[in-house]
C-alpha cells in the first residue's frame, strides 16, 4: 500500500474568471482559443512552457503531417490560415503534404494571431487540480510563484494532450494498448551548417532520401549506432542550414510518469549525439553540421483517450463514415509507432501505416460527441485524448487534425458558454457546423 501525506484543506483566491478556459497550449489549444475568442468569448490558453505550438515548436516536430485526402485540403480554416501565412513568412511556396516546421517563426505567428483575435495567455502555468462537483467543473488550480491560485470559467477546454483535466474530473479514459503499453516518443533536434545543395546532389529520382538509405544499409550490416531501423523523417531542412530531426525511438516508456519521461528525454538527447556523429561521418552535406537544440519537450505520440459520447472508431475510419454531427474530416493513416524494439514489432507499425492509407479524395469524419463526455457537463476536449480508439487515435494525433477538433472544441465552447452550466451537450450542432462552414472549415 502506497503512503500517503495529508494535505491540510485551505481556501485558495480566484486569480480570474473567463467564459472559456483552454487548458492547454499546442496546436490543439490555440486553434481552441482563437476560435473561442473570434467568436466573442473572454478566452485564456493556459500552458506550462513559455510558447503556443507544443510539439510544433517546443518540441521541434519537423513538419506538418498532410493536411490532403491527396486531391485537396481537408485541415482548412485556422490549421490552414496558420499554414499559408507560416509559409509567407518563411518566403516559401504553400505545401499542404509534409511542409516542414521554422520552430521560431511558427511561435511568433501563434503570439500574433491570438494577439489578434482578443485571445489572452498565461504561459508558465501548469494545472494541479480541478475543482469538481456532480459533473459541473467549477475551477482548475494552478501552481504559480505566489502559490496555488484557481481559474474559473463557464467552460473548459481539456487540450493539454494527456487528458489531465478529463481525468482529474472523473472522466473514464484508456491508456496505450490497454496493457500499458503506449507508442514509443521520440525526442526531435536541431542541426545547423546543413549543405542542403550538397546533400540533395545524391538523392536519384525515384529513390529514398539519401540519409534514410544509408541508415537502412548500416542496420543492415549492424554498423548503425542505435539499433532503430525505423528512421522515421530523418532529417529535414527548415532553413538554408538549418535541418530538424524527427529520428529514433525511446522505447518502453510511461509517458504518464515522470521519471520515465525523465529517463526517456536523456536517453533521447544521447541519441541526438550519435545521431549527429553518424550524420557527419556518413551523410553528404553534413560534414560540418552542428547539434544546434534539442526539443525541451519529449515527443510524446500517445497517453489517454478520454471516452466521450461516441468513441471513433477504425471500423468508422475503414468505412470512411460520415456522421450528422461531424465538425470535420481528416484522412491521414492509422500511424501507430511501435511500444518496443522488436522488429517484428517495429515492421508491423510500418506495414500498418501503408495498408491503411485512404484513397484519392476519401476521408472520414470526426463526430462533435467525440469532443465531450458525460461525467463532465461544462468541459470539451480536443487533440489527441479526443474520444477514439487506439487505431483512431494513431491518425487523428497529428497536429493538422488537432487544429481541426480544436477550433471545433472553441466554436462550441463559445456557444456552451451562453447556457446554463455552460452545457455543452445542448448546443446546436448544426449552428456549430454552419459556424464552422462559415469559417472556412471542410464540412462537405
Amino acid at each position: 500500500m502506497a503512503q500517503t501525506v495529508e494535505l491540510r484543506t485551505r481556501k485558495i483566491d480566484i486569480a480570474e474568471t473567463v467564459d472559456v478556459l483552454v487548458c492547454g497550449g499546442g496546436t490543439a489549444g490555440f486553434a481552441a482559443a482563437a476560435a473561442a475568442a473570434r467568436a466573442g468569448a473572454e478566452t485564456i490558453v493556459i500552458e506550462q512552457l513559455g510558447c503556443l505550438g507544443g510539439l510544433g515548436t517546443s518540441g521541434l516536430v519537423p513538419c506538418f503531417c498532410p493536411y490532403t485526402d491527396g486531391e485537396k485540403p481537408v485541415a482548412r480554416g485556422i490549421a490552414e490560415e496558420v499554414l499559408v501565412e507560416l509559409a509567407r513568412r518563411m518566403g516559401v511556396e504553400v505545401e499542404y503534404d509534409w511542409f516542414n516546421i521554422h520552430a521560431e517563426m511558427l511561435k511568433k505567428l501563434f503570439d500574433d494571431m491570438l494577439a489578434d483575435c482578443g485571445a489572452r495567455v498565461r504561459f508558465f502555468t501548469k494545472i494541479v487540480d480541478v475543482v469538481a462537483s456532480e459533473g459541473h467543473i467549477e475551477a482548475v488550480v494552478i501552481s504559480t510563484h505566489e502559490g496555488l491560485k484557481a481559474l474559473k470559467a463557464g467552460v473548459f477546454i481539456d487540450a493539454s494532450g494527456d487528458g489531465d483535466v478529463a481525468a482529474w474530473a472523473g472522466a473514464p479514459f484508456e491508456v496505450g494498448d490497454g496493457e500499458g503499453r503506449m507508442q514509443a516518443p521520440t525526442l526531435c533536434n536541431l542541426f545547423a551548417n546543413v549543405d542542403w545543395a550538397e546533400f540533395w546532389r545524391h538523392k536519384e529520382d525515384g529513390e529514398m532520401r539519401p540519409d534514410q538509405k544509408l541508415w537502412r544499409a548500416h542496420c543492415a550490416e549492424g554498423s548503425a549506432p542505435i539499433d532503430e531501423w525505423h528512421l522515421a523523417a530523418g532529417v529535414l531542412p527548415c532553413g538554408p542550414s538549418i535541418g530538424a530531426s524527427n529520428a529514433g525511438h525511446i522505447y518502453e516508456v510511461n509517458c504518464l510518469d515522470e521519471a520515465a519521461l525523465t529517463q526517456a528525454i536523456i536517453e533521447g538527447r544521447d541519441q541526438a549525439w550519435a545521431f549527429l556523429e553518424w550524420y557527419r561521418a556518413n551523410v553528404p552535406g553534413f560534414q560540418k553540421a552542428e547539434l544546434a537544440e534539442t526539443g525541451a519537450i519529449l515527443g510524446v505520440r500517445e497517453t489517454r483517450r478520454i471516452l466521450g459520447d461516441y468513441v471513433l472508431n477504425f471500423e468508422d475510419y475503414k468505412a470512411r463514415r460520415s456522421f450528422e454531427d461531424e465538425i470535420g474530416r481528416f484522412a491521414f493513416p492509422v500511424d501507430i509507432h511501435s511500444s518496443t524494439s522488436e522488429d517484428r514489432a517495429r515492421q508491423f507499425a510500418e506495414k500498418r501505416y501503408r495498408e491503411t492509407q485512404l484513397g484519392r479524395g476519401e476521408s472520414y469524419g470526426i463526430p462533435y460527441r467525440c469532443l465531450i463526455t458525460e461525467q463532465t457537463e461544462n468541459m470539451l476536449m480536443a487533440g489527441r485524448c479526443i474520444s477514439t480508439d487506439r487505431h483512431l487515435q494513431g491518425s487523428l494525433r497529428v497536429m493538422p487534425a488537432c487544429f481541426i477538433t480544436g477550433q471545433a472544441a472553441g466554436v462550441a465552447a463559445s456557444m456552451a458558454a451562453k447556457k446554463p452550466g455552460g452545457a455543452v451537450r445542448e448546443i446546436d450542432t448544426t449552428r456549430l457546423r454552419e459556424t464552422l462552414t462559415g469559417q472556412g472549415a471542410y464540412l462537405p
